[in-house]
């Protein structure tokens, strides 16, 4: 079933904020100094971007 026009602007959005908050995580990580921090911060990253590239699999 296609999606409405809604369902793919709300999507849409949600992709631009994950992908904001990917680009945030990215540029934390690379300011922690802790390993452990670090570690975390690019395991939360890792989430993020798979939540963009299952968005985007819905409006394909």
């Amino acid at each position: 079933m296609p999606l409405t026009q809604t369902e793919t602007w709300y999507l849409s959005e949600c992709i631009k904020g994950e992908t904001l908050m990917c680009q945030k995580l990215a540029s934390y990580a690379n300011q922690v100094q802790d390993p452990q921090l670090r570690n975390l911060v690019n395991d939360l990253q890792r989430t993020c971007q798979r939540h963009v590239d299952m968005l985007t699999n819905h409006i394909r």
